[in-house]
């Protein structure tokens, strides 16, 4: 098309046209050949499709949590004790990124519902929504990071926007006498297995329904040293790492009858509570 217009135009050219009238017709339709071919080309250039985030639907909650929908999932609702898999960014509201499972470079990471595993406005907010939900979650500051925010990363009484993505819900990896195990993380080349009377090097924080993370040995800054089958800790979690190897991380929850039972731990757990572990096998000795 393009050599047809030039020939054309050196037509015109090289034959001198006389005709006012005749040259006339012929630059208008060579110009119009010519406007044909650019549109075509322009055409071609642009993308098929643009996909641009529009909010779907909104809701607002009585405690101020206002919930935006970019897609909706078609799952059931989700409720306590569910685990998922999510991708999500927590920013303050002048856009600043403050986390994430882009930075430990995971496209999701798991998430188990109800158990203060974030701020409480996390939870309120979840339980509201269903797998395959691809939402902004407004978190009013007394909901996300309160008065004393992160120092140096969010400041005091801000206001918090989780942009979440919930992308499947996820069977425990197994199950024994109700203590339920997801391993969600294990080393490339799969470490020693743990077996009765191993002691082994643990980090972790559990919680109870009652009171989040009741234990941490991260703020310790040292590993938990337990021998597995003494008796020392819950029955549960020796029954749980037994399924593990050197380097897993896995998520535990531990039912009462294997936890504390009817009696509870003072201050931390209530009689006839569950609790929860999230566990990472640093050494098997």
């Amino acid at each position: 098309m393009f050599i047809l217009v030039v020939f054309l135009l050196t037509s015109c050219d090289i034959k001198g046209v006389e005709s006012t009238g005749v040259k006339e017709k012929v630059v208008s339709e060579t110009e119009a050949l010519v406007q044909e071919v650019k549109v075509k080309n322009d055409s071609a250039s642009k993308p098929k499709e643009v996909v641009i985030d529009l909010a779907s639907d909104t809701l607002k909650l009585e405690n101020g949590i206002t919930i935006t929908y970019f897609k909706k999932g078609k799952g059931k609702q989700l409720k306590k004790d569910d685990v998922i898999m999510i991708d999500y960014r927590a920013k303050l509201e002048d856009g600043t990124v403050y986390d994430g499972n882009h930075l430990v470079k995971k496209q999701s990471i798991p998430f188990i519902v109800d158990w203060n595993q974030q701020t409480p406005g996390w939870d309120i907010a979840l339980k509201e929504l269903r797998v395959g939900d691809d939402v902004d979650i407004f978190l009013p500051a007394k909901y996300a990071r309160g008065k004393n925010g992160i120092k140096g990363i969010v400041p005091p009484n801000a206001n918090n926007i989780i942009s979440m993505r919930i992308v499947e819900k996820v069977k425990p990896s197994v199950e024994i006498d109700g203590v339920k195990v997801w391993k969600y993380d294990e080393l490339k080349e799969p470490g020693d297995s743990i077996k009765k009377n191993d002691e082994v090097l643990i980090n972790y924080w559990v919680s109870s329904e009652s009171k989040p993370r009741y234990d941490n040995s991260y703020q310790r800054g040292k590993s938990f040293k337990l021998k597995i089958g003494d008796g020392n800790i819950v029955p549960g979690l020796h029954k749980a790492l037994r399924f593990a190897r050197e380097g897993d991380r896995l998520m535990i929850l531990i039912p009462a009858k294997e936890a504390y039972g009817n009696e509870g731990l003072i201050e931390m757990v209530k009689p006839g509570e569950d609790i929860f572990y999230d566990v990472q096998v640093a050494k098997v000795e």
